[in-house]
């Protein structure tokens, strides 16, 4: 990096992505993303490297916002465990052959694959706006649905380098009967379980051009910051959370889908 002002940049964005990540359990997979993908191209990383560095450094930001978004609730046992363990199970196998297949061939082109994801965000987000929280409604989740949910999301984390919970989480209110506080938080503490075997994956390949300073694709100089600001926002986004209704935060993830669709076709486009 040339100046402050770039470490400036990472430490801020990792600020928005753990605010985000703690108010809606989403992982920050968004803000990460863009900011990893600039820096990187001026450093002359491009093609495919360009695509695993994103991907890896992205992963371990979303680690680090899923672990200090869940800690409390985890301590205080308000994560159903066998939700846990059924989707991130799922998830974890599914993200790990997705990785695997995008690191091996070249039959993965973004663009295409975004403007599915677009179609499938656009779903989500009419999927979010017309669930019915229904008083005294007992959740339907199952280790079968668990499980479903768990492929969907890893598929959809493998190939877009986001935290999955901005799937997880419509598909808990639809498939599941949870309400969008409980999804989010369930959503949270599965992240990290997703994204860590992604980590280990990148940090043990060999890129094609190697960063000085780096660990396989983890570029430590760019992740760093963006964890530093991760830590120190995330639980404010969580208080946030708690103070907001549930048809507030539904709405406000309501417009982070429609950011994600803006943000995803305005990158094929120009």
């Amino acid at each position: 990096m040339d100046t402050g002002t770039d470490i400036v940049l990472l430490v801020l964005s990792g600020c928005i992505g753990g605010y985000i990540s703690g108010l809606l359990g989403v992982g920050g997979g968004l803000i990460f993303v863009p900011i990893l993908d600039y820096f990187l191209v001026k450093q002359g990383v491009k093609d495919n490297d360009l695509v695993l560095y994103t991907l890896a450094n992205s992963f371990l930001s979303i680690i680090f916002a899923g672990i200090a978004g869940s800690i409390d609730a985890l301590r205080a046992k308000s994560i159903n465990f066998t939700h846990l363990f059924s989707v991130a199970s799922a998830a974890v196998g599914s993200v790990l052959i997705t990785t695997f297949l995008i690191k091996s061939g070249s039959w993965y082109t973004p663009d295409v694959f975004k403007l599915v994801f677009c179609a499938l965000l656009i779903f989500t987000f009419f999927k979010t706006l017309m669930h019915i929280e229904a008083i005294g409604l007992q959740e339907r989740m199952n280790w079968k649905s668990g499980i479903l949910i768990g492929v969907i999301t890893g598929v959809i984390s493998g190939l877009s380098g986001l935290g999955g919970g901005i799937i997880m989480i419509p598909l808990f209110m639809t498939l599941g009967n949870l309400t969008i506080k409980r999804a989010s938080a369930l959503s949270l503490a599965i992240i990290p379980v997703i994204a860590l075997p992604n980590v280990i994956y990148y940090a043990m390949s060999r890129p094609q051009l190697s960063i000085p300073g780096s660990s396989g694709y983890l570029a430590w100089y760019l992740v760093i910051p963006i964890i530093i600001g991760v830590v120190s926002t995330v639980k404010l986004g969580l208080m946030t959370a708690k103070i907001l209704s549930s048809k507030s935060i539904k709405i406000i993830f309501a417009c982070f889908i429609i950011l994600t669709v803006i943000k995803t076709v305005l990158s094929v486009v120009i």
